[in-house]
């Protein structure tokens, strides 16, 4: 039986190494939880941080870039963006009726002061985590 895989992207890779760190939680047979972005990886210290605080480590996450070929194979795609901030990112229409999206926002364009980012990484943390456990019903009703 083959493996589903089930993509997160985001812009900039942080919210899509969340949401990677948290399906990682999930025991879900034959799925595989992969994140990317549009450019390279990066992760702020407070993504790190955020995660480490409820246990999660995210630091071997290594997301890749976007490789339409790799979305095309996916079974699901999660488009994390903030809507209000992000830039629009455009997928083929050809896979669209495997995408989903979630509005979450960007902490990195949201806030300039260390003491709000820092409580927005928390935040989306939380929304991702919530997000995931609605994911989780949802894949594990539709199993391979």
């Amino acid at each position: 039986m083959d493996d589903r895989v089930v993509y997160f992207i985001s812009s900039n890779h942080e919210r899509s190494s969340i949401a990677e760190g948290w399906a990682s939680r999930l025991y879900i047979p034959n799925t595989i939880f992969k994140s990317a972005g549009w450019a390279d990886a990066r992760k702020s210290t407070l993504t790190l941080e955020a995660m480490k605080e409820i246990n999660i480590d995210i630091t071997d996450i290594h997301p890749s870039i976007i490789d339409w070929h790799d979305l095309q194979q996916a079974d699901l795609i999660v488009l994390i963006q903030d809507e209000e901030t992000d830039e629009r990112i455009n997928l083929e229409p050809s896979i669209s009726q495997k995408v989903i999206t979630w509005n979450v926002i960007n902490p990195e364009k949201r806030a300039a002061d260390p003491v709000t980012r820092w409580v927005l990484f928390q935040e989306i943390c939380d929304d991702i985590a919530l997000r995931i456990r609605d994911l989780e019903q949802h894949l594990s009703a539709h199993a391979v």
